[in-house]
Formats: structure tokens, C-alpha cells, sequence
């Protein structure tokens, strides 16, 4: 492994656990998107820094860098900008006012689509010949699109179209944040637990919120609880005070468990693998 990518994979696993912290410190959206905007600005300049003093061994890891390692990054950027952005214009007012204000920046995404349907086609069906006018610094060429942030016009650190697909992959993101928005509004108005009497435990989750999430959905999933008639709106809140925690919108986490790549199940797999190592330890003693 090149040191490059060496150094980007590192880059992203302090990313995502910063991110991570970040989400269990902040309780309202825009409070997390500030400090994760902070947070990725950091590091994008930290990655530009070292890409411009960086020589690539050849066009083919130039490419892969563009193409695919430095869109994860900038992605995420993009991603919670769109996000502090819509949170801080939204609306006060009826559920309706809040449907059509959430319908109208799926009318946003829809225009981008349309105005880089070409693109779009290009990245989806994996193809490669284009890759080294769309991937390969200071093409004179081709039409480079640019964004207006300063970091964007380098061009020892952007090939234009890493924009591209950085913002395809952001709008994938803010796609399904809209769309749990959406779910939410949809459901029914079902009336919470009384927590007035509920006595709270001396316990308090320490674990990521998104752990907590994935085991709740597997218990409302599996209907182990209250013959499986306990629904996931009323398990949540029972949790929450069972552990003292407020675990925000499940619904949206959900969605982005279910896109993970590699395994959806990551808190599951971690208990059994921590569980199955306990018995052996005991079949040892």
C-alpha cells in the first residue's frame, strides 16, 4: 500500500470517529453540522497540504486519488454545508409547510441531476475512458468546472470534476436525509410512554448512538418484545430514559445504517465476536 493511500485511510478513520463524538456531544442538528463542517474544513486543507508537496507514482493513482479517495472526504463537507444550510432556512410552521419546504430541495437535487445527466451515466456505469481528461490535473481540454471555495482553485489540488463526483455522492447523502424527513412526517401522531413516573436507571449508555439505534431496531425487528407489538416510536422512548440518552432522529439513522458499506450490522457482529470470545475464555479457565 503507497503511502498515500495509507495516509487518506487514516485521514478518513480519525474523520468518522471525530464525527462520531461530535454526534453524541450535540444534540441538535445544527449544532453538529457547525462543529463538523469545523472539523472536515481542518482536515481538507491538512489532505491539500499534503497532496500538493505529494508526487503520485503514476496517472493510474492520480486518478484513483480524484476518482475515488478524495470525493470520500469532500463529500462529507459538501454533505453537512447542505445540511446546516437547509436547518437554518427551514420554516417554522404546519407539518404541510414543512413537507413542501423538504419536496422543494428534492426539486434542487432533480435540477443537478438533469443539468449532469451525462456525468452521472458516466460515474454509474464505472467507466474508465474519460478518466484521464476528468481525473488528471491541468487539462486544458475540457470544460473544468470549479466551485467558488477558495480550495477549489488550485489546481495542484482539483481536477474540477472530483467536484463533480464529490457532490453526486453529497447529494446521495442529502437525498436520504430528505427522505427520512419525509417518513417522519408521515407517520402517525401515536402518543408517547408517560416518562413522568419512569424511575431512571443509574446506567447511562456510553456506547455510539448509532450501536444503540441498530439494537433497537433489531429488537422491534425481531418481536421478542410484547409479542411483537411494541412499536418502534414507543421502544425508543423507553430506551432513552431506560439509559438517559436522547438518541435524535432514528428514523435517518436507520437509513444510514441500511447504506453502510461492508456490513450493516456492526454493533451485532461486535457483541457476538465479543461474546463468543467471553465463553472461550471461560471454556479455557
Amino acid at each position: 500500500m503507497n503511502l498515500m493511500i495509507q495516509y487518506t485511510l487514516n485521514l478518513l478513520d480519525k474523520i468518522k470517529s471525530e464525527i462520531e463524538a461530535i454526534d453524541l456531544e450535540e444534540d441538535t442538528i445544527l449544532n453538529k453540522s457547525v462543529k463538523i463542517i469545523d472539523l472536515l474544513k481542518t482536515y481538507f486543507n491538512e489532505l491539500k497540504e499534503y497532496i500538493s508537496d505529494y508526487t503520485f507514482n503514476n496517472e493510474t493513482d492520480e486518478i484513483q486519488f480524484f476518482k475515488e479517495t478524495k470525493p470520500q472526504i469532500f463529500c462529507m463537507l459538501i454533505f453537512y454545508d447542505n445540511i446546516y444550510k437547509l436547518e437554518i432556512n427551514r420554516p417554522t410552521g404546519s407539518e404541510s409547510m414543512q413537507k413542501a419546504f423538504t419536496l422543494k430541495q428534492f426539486d434542487a437535487l432533480r435540477e443537478y441531476f438533469e443539468n449532469n445527466i451525462d456525468f452521472y451515466k458516466y460515474c454509474r456505469s464505472h467507466r474508465t475512458d474519460l478518466d484521464q481528461q476528468y481525473f488528471l490535473r491541468y487539462q486544458s481540454d475540457v470544460e473544468i468546472y470549479f466551485d467558488s471555495q477558495y480550495f477549489e482553485r488550485d489546481q495542484k489540488f482539483s481536477t474540477g470534476f472530483d467536484l463533480k463526483v464529490a457532490t453526486i455522492l453529497a447529494n446521495d447523502m442529502l437525498s436520504n436525509y430528505l427522505n427520512a424527513e419525509l417518513i417522519k412526517d408521515d407517520l402517525p401522531n401515536e402518543q408517547q410512554y408517560d416518562n413522568t413516573n419512569f424511575q431512571k436507571v443509574k446506567a447511562k449508555w456510553t456506547g455510539s448512538k448509532v450501536a444503540l439505534i441498530e439494537l433497537i431496531y433489531a429488537f422491534q425487528t425481531s418481536g421478542c418484545i410484547n409479542n411483537g407489538k411494541s412499536d418502534l416510536k414507543k421502544m425508543t422512548s423507553y430506551v432513552e430514559n431506560l439509559f438517559d440518552i436522547d438518541l435524535g432522529d432514528v428514523y435517518r439513522a436507520f437509513l444510514e445504517i441500511r447504506n453502510r458499506k461492508g456490513s450493516r450490522v456492526q454493533c451485532l457482529d461486535d457483541f457476538r465476536r465479543k461474546l463468543i470470545a467471553r465463553m472461550d475464555e471461560v471454556d479455557n479457565d
